[in-house]
């Protein structure tokens, strides 16, 4: 399958770079202080193609990329792929791209990613902005689709149906609230990073990677409620794919300088890539003073 014309345009506004013998795809805009934008599962640094244009123009360099094992980077069949793995492989892109302390911003699983770098790195944080995800991990069921990816008899199967006109109503119903926002290309986009170059192996492998051990969510609770760097969290209020339990543990556990709710669901960066933005680099500049 030849590669979508929305993702040779967001391919040819980046680049990339090799991590620990890996092709990792990079893609910056901008200059001033990093914001390192994480993305989730099934999504990929495509997530960000219209929020990152939006932070470059507020002056920081907005800065988002692939996992290895998603979207436009590598995808070993024999890579670790478990969230500690990709922890790990976060602080070895931020030590590749040589970055200062970062504004970072986490989403879907990257959230108990990204904080556990934070965690272990707290002198590379200058503030985190917290984005519709997981972080009680202990009590964490994974919802439909999520969880069908997770069963041993079901998950090739489930992963054989992702395509455009299949994922193009999912969206539409769990992904985002504004169905005009996204729309088949755009999700054709979605699906063919998501499957290209062995990405059957290293998604699946990714989905069975949960850390959803009480040890860890203690982990992950001591770790963030020591983090001293400034905290903001922007939610897309009709998020129905993530459990509202999180929200509740999230805003009730944590220390936020602000909350913020956007007309969105699971995928505000679709549903209102210009609210996301200005929230993102308006935090960061009061942070910067």
């Amino acid at each position: 399958m030849s590669t979508p014309p929305r993702v040779q345009a967001h391919e040819a506004l980046g680049r990339y770079v090799e991590v620990d013998g890996h092709r990792i795809f990079v893609r910056e805009e901008g200059s001033g202080a990093p914001v390192l934008l994480l993305h989730g599962v099934p999504s990929s640094s495509f997530l960000y193609r219209k929020v990152g244009p939006l932070i470059a123009a507020r002056g920081f360099r907005a800065i988002s990329f692939d996992f290895l094992g998603v979207g436009l980077s590598d995808k070993p069949a024999d890579a670790d792929y478990d969230w500690h793995a990709l922890a790990r492989f976060l602080g070895r892109l931020v030590e590749v791209l040589e970055l200062p302390a970062v504004h970072l911003v986490v989403h879907d699983i990257a959230g108990p990613i990204g904080m556990e770098w934070a965690i272990q790195h707290p002198d590379r944080v200058r503030s985190i902005t917290v984005m519709n995800t997981l972080l009680d991990v202990a009590v964490f069921r994974p919802p439909f689709p999520m969880w069908t990816f997770r069963v041993p008899a079901l998950r090739q199967v489930a992963f054989a149906t992702q395509h455009a006109s299949f994922f193009l109503p999912l969206m539409r119903r769990i992904g985002v609230k504004h169905k005009e926002r996204i729309d088949y290309d755009d999700v054709a986009a979605w699906i063919w990073l998501l499957k290209r170059a062995g990405g059957r192996t290293s998604f699946l492998q990714i989905m069975a990677g949960f850390d959803l051990s009480e040890a860890h969510g203690r982990f992950l609770r001591r770790g963030i409620l020591g983090l001293q760097a400034p905290k903001q969290l922007v939610w897309g209020e009709g998020e129905i794919a993530i459990p509202e339990h999180q929200l509740n543990y999230i805003r009730s556990t944590f220390s936020f300088e602000r909350e913020l709710f956007v007309d969105g669901r699971h995928f505000p960066q679709e549903d209102v890539p210009k609210d996301v933005a200005a929230h993102i680099a308006d935090f960061a500049a009061s942070v910067d003073g």
